[in-house]
């Protein structure tokens, strides 16, 4: 991986004592390390809150809006299909689930800090997360590589909210390849552990990638490079990274493209 151009954060230290001798190593890391950007922390405010709220619902409602349309379509053409329809049904209803799961989950955390945390098997958390955008992958042809590393330590966290990091990053990495040829449109996920007691999630697209200045910028809140976006995906991953103990970053890839990647304390 480059590190010529990466931005970090440092988390905020969590009580478990376990948690803490990753920090430290991360902090020494850090002082060693050119060209990385501490990032500032999230506003705290009624409109942060709103606006947090209203980005993260925002991919579970336009799905519920697209298997409802589908269910109608299925349910008023004239060669009725009962299976499809059911399908269609069946995902509006996991869908609203979801959107339930995160505007409750989210609700809490931005407004008090409030995490569920348990323990998490990551190489199974992000099959799992994954399997939730397969078909927009399918869609956007976008072929995902999953390198998931064998014997990997568990983490505590909170399993909601992680997931809508991991959602967040992948759905970056589908807009950022966007722009470049079909045929390379390529997303890998990658595990690891690359230090005693932590364990390392990566995101790898190939799309365009960022300049340096941009890269400098990434988890701000409210900066956005996509046109309409809201700018509160990163920072929003961010300050929940930071709420777990841990680390994320974004570095350019040495050929094309960017990886955003995040550590978490192992148990």
């Amino acid at each position: 991986m480059d590190t010529c151009s990466k931005t970090s954060d440092e988390p905020r230290n969590p009580r478990p004592r376990r948690r803490r001798a990753l920090h430290r190593a991360g902090r020494e890391r850090s002082k060693q390390e050119d060209g990385i950007v501490l990032q500032p922390q999230l506003p705290s405010n009624r409109l942060w809150e709103f606006a947090a709220l209203a980005h993260e619902l925002k991919q579970p409602l336009a799905a519920i809006l697209s298997n409802a349309q589908a269910a109608y379509h299925l349910l008023t053409c004239d060669s009725l299909d009962l299976p499809e329809a059911r399908a269609s049904l069946t995902d509006i209803i996991a869908d609203a689930r979801r959107a339930a799961e995160v505007l409750q989950g989210l609700q809490a955390f931005v407004t008090t800090g409030a995490l569920d945390f348990a323990l998490i098997n990551v190489n199974a958390f992000v099959q799992e997360t994954i399997g939730l955008v397969s078909q927009d992958a399918h869609a956007q042809g976008v072929r995902i590589a999953l390198e998931l590393a064998d014997n990997l330590s568990s983490v505590y966290g909170d399993h909601i909210q992680m997931r809508q990091v991991l959602l967040n990053l992948v759905r970056n990495a589908f807009e950022a390849m966007h722009p470049i040829d079909e045929e390379a449109h390529v997303l890998v996920v990658r595990t690891s552990a690359p230090a005693p007691g932590g364990v390392m999630v990566e995101v790898q697209d190939c799309g365009m990638g960022l300049d340096e200045t941009t890269l400098t910028r990434l988890f701000h809140p409210f900066f956005t490079t996509k046109a309409g976006g809201m700018g509160l995906g990163l920072a929003l991953s961010r300050s929940i990274i930071a709420a777990h103990g841990g680390w994320i970053w974004a570095t350019r890839n040495p050929d094309r493209g960017l990886t955003i990647a995040f550590t978490l304390p192992a148990i």
